[in-house]
């Protein structure tokens, strides 16, 4: 299959890397210097431009540009290509975002938005033991890392995280915890924020974010994000009725993940991961391996769900400096 990336930052050069394994990968980038450097060192060719998708013959393509340029490159190669996987978050724009679903599924394309996190083994593990633990009342997430680590050989202040018209900021950054909290608790239908910049990092987003959300259902989840700590942390705990499930999860290539259950008829943990050190490539394919395929069971991020979650994610962020905001999705 042929796969067209467009986009070489860190995570485009990671899905060509990752694809020349199985598909033949070419790239393209406004930086024309740094997309030769990616097909370099990965195998990949090299396109001019997005014109030169559909001459070469491209069947997917992969959109990991900055976020406010998402959509219209959607629009502009849907139809062209069978299938479309979409860098999160899915737009830091709201112009024209409810109406891309429907655009890409009546030009025939298959469209994704990146949600690897449901396939880490934490919050794959969590969803897929939700029944051990009866009715959900809530859960609570989280997410910290300190930003200039994020990317030790470059100037923060230069990447993606520190605009917020580039998908940046904490909560765009971190929207994982909101599309995984939806996959497994079910759509949020309400939702309440408060956002800050607490420390001197320079950014024009949050660096500090509180959320309460509502799912069908009646489940209550909270999340914290940050950009602060110094040591890389994740996790999320689940309580129902029958038990709770707890996932923790430390440092960043490799990580550790743990995964236990609490059964309150039985008063004790169980543990269902203490598993070695993984890579994040490990989710990555697997992400990829399932948009290849079309995703047939539907475990991938569809453009409507991360619609959704965007418009979240974009309401709170507009909270910073003026205190709480309170939204209904229903």
């Amino acid at each position: 299959m042929k796969v067209a990336v467009i986009g070489t930052g860190s995570i485009g050069s990671r899905y060509a890397r990752l694809l020349v394994d199985t598909c033949e990968v070419a790239v393209l980038d406004a930086d024309r210097e740094q997309a030769e450097a990616v097909a370099a060192s990965s195998g990949a060719s090299v396109l001019a431009d997005v014109e030169d998708i559909g001459s070469w013959g491209a069947e997917a393509v992969v959109i990991a540009t900055p976020a406010a340029s998402h959509c219209g490159l959607a629009r502009s190669l849907a139809g062209q290509v069978r299938l479309m996987l979409i860098e999160k978050p899915l737009s830091s724009t709201m112009e024209g975002l409810d109406e891309l679903d429907a655009e890409l599924e009546s030009a025939g394309t298959v469209a994704r938005v990146v949600s690897n996190m449901r396939l880490h083994p934490g919050p794959a593990t969590l969803c897929a033991n939700r029944h051990r633990i009866g009715k959900i009342y809530c859960a609570r997430a989280h997410f910290g890392q300190w930003l200039p680590g994020m990317r030790p050989h470059r100037d923060y202040r230069n990447m993606y995280c520190a605009s917020a018209a580039d998908g940046g900021g904490v909560i765009f950054d971190c929207i994982h915890e909101l599309d995984y909290l939806a996959w497994m608790l079910g759509s949020i239908t309400s939702s309440s924020a408060q956002a800050r910049q607490l420390s001197d990092l320079e950014i024009d987003g949050p660096d500090w974010s509180s959320l309460i959300l509502e799912h069908e259902g009646g489940a209550i989840s909270e999340i914290h994000l940050d950009y602060l700590q110094r040591f890389q942390r994740r996790g999320c705990e689940v309580v129902g009725s029958e038990g709770t499930l707890l996932w923790t999860n430390e440092g960043t290539n490799p990580f550790s993940c743990q995964v236990r259950y609490f059964d309150a008829g039985e008063n004790q943990w169980h543990v269902l991961i203490d598993g070695p050190e993984m890579s994040p490539d490990d989710m990555y394919r697997e992400m990829l391996d399932l948009f290849l395929v079309g995703d047939p069971d539907g475990r991938l991020s569809s453009v409507g769900e991360a619609a959704r979650v965007s418009r979240i994610a974009y309401e709170s962020g507009r909270t910073l400096g003026a205190g709480q905001v309170d939204q209904n999705h229903g």
